[in-house]
């Protein structure tokens, strides 16, 4: 069956109301033929959040029970060292092994790591920076390589329909992993944690495969030419930074992670200086309370509302926000938030309101924004989507981290800052961030102005079809 053929077919097609369609046409556009692939990669981003969440919780308390929150804002920083090094070699990587196994090693890499952090923490080594630093450059180039995966699958019109949906998966797996942690620490104790986790990611290997080819050949990039690739613009065999560096649309798309993280790095510095103190204070009043238990109580509490927040927002709320404002819109969402709480916690810069203000903004920025940055990527071609991409999500994702770990020291050291100085410099930044998402979104309109004009032919050929169904490009 041709694309025209198979594509006449789905909007006259009612969406199963039971079926795995009929639950992701709930919150995204999903057509029958797609709901296969969307829910393999729904459940391979539910399964990749879990792991992550449980490692990144865990990261918490080992680090703050004997550190402070100084020490992890330069341990974030060490984070962005490290993604300089590995950038080129994923970058080197890339150009000679074939995508699906590249995502595949460099999983099989992070479980060996896993493992080696068990052993190693049994034996009696103190692992809690090296530890720290691991999960920062885990999160960021596993999740990218998911998010690249996932954009390289679908074209863009596709792309843009079913990201809310496997965003979902994301979501909800960022919420059962607070969850499952509270469950699982007291229980089976650090190393244990460690040894399940390398057990979720052995489970996505063959996700790999499988999400992939269960995308339609209708929905599957390649069909149509991606609108930014064409012989003058073919990226050829370049790093991971030299793409960012001469393509504007991918430096506006690096400034805007190290903006977006600089912005979160700051505000959650300022939360941990609150939760230490307050974890102090209740030190101090009951000398039998454990610092660490109280700091790892909170934070399991604190991801758990933020990831609730998040799959409330990502379900009832991100598929609707798109159709109304469209990526273009999205992304000035988060920068307009941190504009107004930062502004208002510089004014109140107390436990409760930050404690708000975070859970907030991490909320927006796992739903909104994160559908809405991985959607940017969609109109580009393959090497700017891997090598590009894992360079901003990593190695700029961090030097965000980077700047903020600087901003800290300085503001701490030479001008003697406090929470309501480093509010000011957040609102500040979020001004900035503004502008670079207003250019972004110009960007973006420009990329897909082809694909938009044929998606309107198309959709006015089928001018009897409702509202509500699927047009073709």
């Amino acid at each position: 069956m041709n694309r025209s053929d198979s594509d006449a077919a789905v909007p006259d097609r009612p969406v199963r109301r039971f079926g795995p369609a009929g639950c992701l046409h709930a919150f995204a556009l999903v057509r029958p033929a797609e709901a296969l692939s969307v829910a393999l990669l729904f459940c391979y981003a539910l399964v990749l959040l879990v792991c992550y969440y449980l490692l990144k919780t865990l990261r918490e308390p080992l680090l703050l029970a004997e550190g402070s929150a100084e020490i992890k804002s330069y341990a974030q920083a060490v984070i962005a060292l490290v993604l300089l090094v590995l950038v080129p070699l994923y970058a080197a990587a890339f150009k000679r092994v074939e995508r699906a196994r590249l995502v595949r090693g460099i999983t099989v890499l992070f479980i060996g790591n896993l493992l080696l952090f068990a052993f190693l923490g049994e034996a009696g080594v103190d692992i809690a920076f090296a530890y720290y630093v691991w999960v920062g450059v885990f999160g960021v180039v596993i999740l990218a390589q998911f998010w690249a995966h996932a954009a390289d699958a679908f074209d863009v019109e596709s792309g843009e329909r079913v990201f809310p949906a496997i965003v979902v998966g994301a979501t909800l797996g960022g919420l059962v992993g607070p969850l499952a942690f509270r469950v699982l620490y007291p229980a089976v104790g650090i190393r244990a944690l460690m040894l399940i986790c390398a057990g979720l990611l052995v489970v996505t290997l063959p996700l790999v495969g499988w999400s992939r080819r269960a995308v339609p050949a209708d929905s599957r990039r390649g069909g149509a030419v991606d609108v930014r690739t064409s012989p003058a613009r073919s990226v050829g065999a370049r790093s991971g930074f030299a793409l960012v560096l001469a393509d504007p649309y991918l430096r506006l798309l690096a400034l805007l992670v190290v903006l977006l993280n600089c912005v979160n790095s700051t505000g959650e510095y300022l939360l941990a200086e609150v939760i230490v103190a307050r974890a102090d204070e209740q030190v101090a009043i009951d000398a039998a309370a454990d610092r660490g238990a109280l700091i790892a109580g909170f934070y399991a509490s604190f991801f758990f509302v933020v990831n609730a927040l998040a799959v409330a927002a990502q379900l009832l709320l991100v598929g609707r926000l798109f159709g109304w404002i469209g990526v273009q819109g999205a992304v000035l969402v988060a920068p307009v938030i941190a504009l107004v709480g930062y502004g208002l916690a510089a004014f109140l810069p107390v436990f409760t309101l930050l404690r708000i203000l975070k859970t907030f903004e991490n909320s927006v920025d796992y739903s909104v924004t994160n559908t809405a940055r991985h959607a940017l990527y969609l109109p580009l071609p393959p090497e700017e989507r891997y090598a590009g991409k894992t360079a901003i999500d990593a190695f700029f994702w961090r030097f965000g981290d980077l700047l903020q770990a600087g901003m800290v020291y300085f503001g701490v050291n030479a001008l003697d800052f406090g929470l309501r100085e480093f509010a000011c410099v957040n609102a500040a930044l979020a001004v900035v961030w503004i502008g670079v998402a207003l250019g972004l979104a110009r960007g973006y309109a420009r990329c897909t102005a082809p694909a938009a004009a044929r998606h309107a032919l198309v959709s006015s050929s089928h001018s009897s079809t409702p509202a509500s169904t699927i047009a073709t490009r």
